[in-house]
């Protein structure tokens, strides 16, 4: 550490800006620190460089990073979890600088002396896996506080130091790029340099402590010409330390420091130049208090860092940014606990912090934090389950069952099964528990649950592969059907019968291979056995009573059926369909329009190259005009009523787009740009609620930036629209939006009171939504109607539940006329 005047603590530390202006879009900021970037430093991060992998490269005196021994440098993945990749290098003393270099090499500066087992003298050389380049040592003297790359790629050094590779060098020098010293430049400054920025031009600022260089007067700011000579025409005088630096587009540029004039004028820690070096007098933000750290936003904004508490008259703390005309942006406000020492802007548009600060934004961040720019998550839902989450199913009520490998779920011990209400929390009432992990749910119209799994004990009775429990989760022992294997799909036809798939070959007693049908009291349909010669992992109920299947079958009723088929209601083949993929089926859709999303392994579908989620049309033929190409298995789908479809899974990209793990399509097959949630494991299970916010289940731990184990909501921007209404005879339930679409057609519902409903029929879809045109409403008194439907969700869509809709009339004696009010 240097001082001035021997009171003026000069900050360790200061990233240099290169700032290569491309032609990116306008990134909308909104800040939250809820973002899931939890690196955990146990000390200071004093510098942050974000790759052009997205990787993060972390500089500091920290010795744990990410809950591992890192000393002084690490490099976190775009998840801020430790790139193990990157070697755990052991450095005795700070790093303050690092620089990237065209070829992958990463320059680091500090205070230290040893880099592993190697003498390095405050300055080093990395390859870009941490290891050491031990062809690089040009040992400084003293402290380097900033580094900077040239153009052409040599390396520009400033510190505290006099003396580089033996030869005298105060506080600037220059390397070459292979790291020998560059004799042509000298330009010998009498204080500490600080800070570095490098011009679109060439010519190089500098920022710091001096109050000459090359035997010229310059006030803590000046800069250099592309070969190292003073630029005459640049002299600002700063009356104290500048600390940071930002070259703005337009040539301007803008400082941050403990300076309190600048060229005579008050300016308080912060100021923008003109390009010539003259005073920008048309803005003056005037902070309270040290600006440490500076970074452009490609919108022109400026993120401003420091120690201060106030900006532009406003109370900031620690942290603020300033938009393109230098007025403050009210909007951005994360309020550091204690100061901030880095800065660094990654493609997306998040906002990497670094520093002393142990909170930001309300929440606990240890020296390390990102700040979200979607905030799309749904942060009051966070229930953390301790391991997989597979089936998702949700009730009329609005509460969700989860069914998975989890042991732990909301910080309770809950056996591979649970409930959660609507606002997330545990229902501590439903605790079954169960010796083996679920892969399917359903919920029947009558509120009692239809489970799959592995498991063979549940409740505390045997209970092998399938089971029912009762409303209030407790065991229906009526209910015992006794497969030979895994039941790893549930799907309830408008009868109440149960169609199963699996890895089962015995059922009840009897055999079974694969698929299966149970009568509604639990007992085996006789007379469906299609017989699959492999495992059955997705079903779908068509509303005609045909039954789609998926999976890993090659053989159906000893007919050929690769990985896709479509059995008639009573349970034989139906000849006309035959999509014939080249891989498993994993997940399936029915569109209203009758067409079938299918997502899986496969690459080829009915004749033509589709890789792992296509579309047929209802006779089974590829729809041409849908082909979104995903790079890795699609596992779960869910289609709105608008047309888009949510896909889950294990792809990393979705045509030609990066997507991880999760995504939305267009009703056409076009990629929605607007939704990228980025989830950090595979996403396996969908469920989308009816107010349009999604569920998702999976191997997660973080999504859309924040920490999520294993099950998650988002929140959606569009709205999900839906209305109950009757005129005449006419029950009509309007839907349109985000939301679930059905599985099957709606049953319409009535009462008298809105305790016991009774059906009254199924009703027919039309063009946004579904109606019924029989009903003979009763005349001068309030009843009920309620429409109930149908939801596919889960692994392999393998799981179903249910979503109502109720509202009160009153019908006088004249004609239509029609008073409604209630809920929906």
């Amino acid at each position: 550490m240097i001082r001035q005047s021997g009171t003026t603590a000069f900050v360790r530390a200061t990233i240099f800006f290169v700032l290569v202006m491309t032609l990116l879009a306008p990134i909308a900021v909104a800040q939250s620190a809820n973002d899931g970037y939890d690196p955990n430093a146990n000390g200071t991060v004093e510098v942050l460089v974000v790759q052009g992998d997205g990787k993060t490269l972390v500089g500091g005196s920290f010795t744990s990073i990410a809950g591992q021994t890192r000393n002084r440098i690490a490099r976190l993945n775009a998840d801020g979890s430790l790139d193990p990749g990157f070697a755990a290098t052991d450095l005795d003393g700070g790093v303050s600088a690092i620089a990237v270099q065209a070829d992958g090499r990463i320059v680091i500066g500090g205070g230290f002396t040893q880099v592993g087992l190697s003498t390095r003298n405050r300055i080093a050389r990395l390859h870009a896996d941490g290891s050491l380049d031990a062809s690089f040592n040009p040992n400084v003297n003293s402290d380097v506080f900033a580094l900077a790359v040239q153009l052409d790629g040599k390396v520009v050094l400033g510190g505290s130091f006099t003396e580089l590779a033996g030869q005298t060098r105060n506080r600037i020098a220059r390397l070459n790029a292979e790291g020998n010293l560059d004799a042509t430049f000298n330009p010998n400054a009498n204080g500490a340099v600080g800070a570095l920025a490098v011009q679109t031009d060439g010519k190089l600022l500098l920022g710091g402590g001096f109050t000459t260089l090359a035997g010229q007067t310059r006030n803590r700011i000046a800069r250099l010409n592309a070969d190292g000579s003073l630029d005459s025409a640049f002299a600002p005088n700063a009356n104290d330390l500048v600390l940071g630096l930002a070259v703005q587009p337009d040539g301007k540029l803008v400082l941050g420091g403990n300076f309190t004039t600048l060229d005579g004028q008050p300016r308080n820690f912060i100021a923008r130049l003109n390009a010539d070096g003259s005073l920008d007098t048309t803005i003056n933000p005037n902070a309270n208090n040290t600006i440490q750290k500076l970074a452009l936003q490609p919108d022109g904004k400026l993120l401003v860092g420091g120690q201060f508490s106030t900006l532009g008259g406003q109370p900031r703390s620690r942290i603020a940014r300033l938009n393109a005309n230098g007025s403050l942006d009210a909007a951005f406000n994360p309020n550091a606990n204690t100061t901030v020492r880095a800065l660094a802007v990654q493609s997306d548009g998040k906002l990497l912090l670094g520093g002393f600060f142990t909170t930001i934004a309300g929440q606990s961040r240890n020296r390390i934090a990102r700040l979200n720019s979607d905030g799309s998550l749904d942060a009051t839902f966070n229930p953390d389950a301790g391991g997989g989450v597979r089936a998702l199913a949700l009730q009329p009520d609005g509460k969700l069952l989860l069914g998975g490998s989890f042991t732990t779920l909301a910080g309770q011990p809950r056996s591979r099964i649970a409930r959660l209400n609507l606002d997330g929390s545990l229902d501590t009432a439903f605790n079954p528990s169960a010796d083996g992990f679920f892969s399917a749910l359903a919920v029947q119209p009558d509120g009692k649950l239809l489970l799959g799994g592995t498991f063979t004990t549940l409740a505390g009775q045997s209970r092998n592969r399938i089971a029912r429990l009762n409303a209030d989760g407790s065991l229906d022992a009526t209910f015992n059907p006794n497969a030979s294997g895994q039941v790893g799909a549930l799907a309830l036809q408008p009868d109440g019968k149960l169609v199963l798939g699996g890895q089962f070959t015995a059922l009840a007693g009897l055999p079974r291979n694969r698929i299966a049908r149970l009568n509604a009291d639990g007992s085996l349909d006789a007379a469906f056995n299609p017989n699959a010669n492999d495992e059955v992992v997705a079903l779908a109920v068509q509303t005609d009573g045909k039954v789609l299947l998926g999976g890993f079958f090659t053989t159906l009723a000893g007919q050929p059926r690769s990985g896709i088929a479509r059995l008639n209601a009573d349970g034989s083949l139906d000849a006309t369909f035959s999509p014939n993929a080249n891989g498993p089926v994993l997940a399936l859709a029915v569109q209203p329009d009758g067409k079938l999303v299918l997502g899986g392994q496969f690459t080829m579908l009915a004749g033509q190259l589709r890789n792992r989620i296509a579309r047929v049309n209802a006779d089974g033929s590829a729809d041409a005009t849908f082909d979104p190409n995903a790079n890795g298995d699609v596992y779960v789908l869910a289609v709105q009523p608008d047309g888009k479809v949510l896909l889950g899974g294990f792809f990393t990209t979705l045509s030609g787009q990066p997507r991880n793990r999760i995504a939305r399509l267009n009703a056409d097959g076009s990629l929605d740009l607007s939704f990228n949630p980025d989830a950090n494991g595979w996403v396996s299970a969908l469920a989308l609620q009816p107010d349009g916010k999604l569920l998702l289940g999976g191997d997660f731990t973080a999504l859309a930036g924040q920490a999520r184990n294993r099950i998650a909501r988002l929140s959606t921007p569009q709205a999900a629209l839906q209305s109950l209404d009757l005129s005449g005879s006419a029950v009509t339930w309007a839907r349109s939006g985000a939301g679930p679409e059905l599985a099957l057609p709606p049953v319409l519902l009535f009462s008298v009171l809105g305790d016991v409903y009774t059906p009254v029929a199924t009703m027919q879809g039309i063009s946004g939504g579904w109606r019924y045109t029989g009903f003979a409403p009763p005349l001068n008194q309030t009843f009920y109607l309620r429409t109930r439907a149908q939801i596919s969700s889960g692994i392999y869509n393998g799981s179903g539940g249910l979503i109502e809709s109720t509202r009160q009339f009153f019908v006088a004696t004249l004609p239509d006329n029609v008073f409604a009010n209630g809920f929906e």
